[in-house]
């Protein structure tokens, strides 16, 4: 079953979904798995704004 979410609500989802790529992108990068300019690149590459 589908909820409305608050504007509030969805900020703050926004916000720990963010929060977890960027561990996420750090974990990887202190792993040399790879680098914050490739993220960034792929990031340009696959998201239109």
């Amino acid at each position: 079953m589908s909820k409305n979410k608050t504007k509030q609500e969805l900020e703050e989802e926004v916000d720990l979904l963010s929060n977890m790529l960027e561990s996420l992108v750090d974990l990887l990068e202190k792993k040399g798995v790879l680098t914050q300019a490739e993220w960034e690149k792929q990031i340009k590459e696959n998201v239109k704004i």
